[in-house]
Parts: structure tokens; C-alpha cells; sequence
């Protein structure tokens, strides 16, 4: 995934829903995002709210049958759009690489599965430290198990 993106990845927590927690996830953050990619769940006006109040990009496909929204929701009109002139969001979904959030979800599935769902320290900066532990550990992981394949001839 590039740099500066963020894939909405669901939390399981039963608490709220994952498109509620997105506004308030945004704003711990102190990192500059590019863009977010999420599923259809996303496609609530707070959700854009919270996006467009950061600059940020959202890459969510409108659910079936959606229609526009008024004023500042140009990039989800533009979406909407393209959904009722080819009949899906797969033509969107290719123009933009949305592909890449299911990538960034099967990574975080691995990392969940080996190292664990949570981080142990309390601190911001510590915790991307702590993250980004985790990712090099995965890679490595991964690395080591890959074969070593040698053309013949």
C-alpha cells in the first residue's frame, strides 16, 4: 500500500460499526493521509465528512442504486457517475487501484493472526514504532518461507 494511505479494516469490537469509529480514527492520527479505502460501509455522509475536513481522498464505492449528494461531494457524485454509466463500480474500482484494500486487509489479517490484535505500548510514537516492528517481523517471516527457485537451462 502507499505511502500516506489508509485501508479501514474492520475492528470487531461490536461496540460501534466500523464507519462509525472512522471519523474518530482519523482524527488520533497525526500522520498525513493521502487517500482511504474502504468498502461500502463506509459510504455515510460522515464518514466523507471526516475525509473532506482532512483533505483526504476517500476511495468508497457508493452501495447499489446510490444517488448524488448536494454541494461538496464531488469525488462520490463522480463515483455514483461512473457506477450508473457501466452498471457496477468495477470500471471505477480498477481506475483507482481499489484492489489494494483488499491487500492491506489480508496483511492485516496475517499480522492479527501471528503477532497478535492489539499493541501493548501506550504512547502514540511508540505505537507506530511497535507497528512497524510487527510489519518487519511479518516480512521477514515471509521472506524466509518464500523458495529460492533457480532457472535451468
Amino acid at each position: 500500500m502507499a505511502s500516506g494511505s489508509l485501508c479501514c479494516v474492520s475492528s470487531g469490537n461490536g461496540a460501534t460499526t466500523d464507519a462509525q469509529a472512522l471519523p474518530g480514527l482519523i482524527n488520533q492520527t497525526h500522520r498525513k493521509i493521502r487517500e482511504v479505502s474502504a468498502d461500502g460501509a463506509y459510504d455515510a455522509r460522515y464518514c466523507h465528512d471526516a475525509l473532506l475536513r482532512k483533505k483526504i481522498r476517500p476511495l468508497i464505492p457508493p452501495r447499489s442504486g446510490a444517488k448524488y449528494w448536494p454541494d461538496k461531494y464531488h469525488e462520490r457524485n463522480h463515483t455514483v457517475a461512473n457506477q450508473r454509466l457501466s452498471g457496477s463500480n468495477d470500471m471505477w474500482k480498477k481506475k483507482v487501484g481499489y484492489h489494494r484494500r483488499s491487500v492491506a486487509e489480508t496483511a492485516m489479517f496475517r499480522i492479527k493472526t501471528l503477532l497478535g490484535g492489539h499493541l501493548s505500548l501506550r504512547d502514540y510514537e511508540a505505537q507506530v514504532g511497535e507497528a512497524i516492528a510487527m510489519v518487519k517481523s511479518l516480512n521477514r517471516m515471509t521472506l524466509l518461507g518464500m523458495p529460492h527457485s533457480v532457472r535451468i537451462g
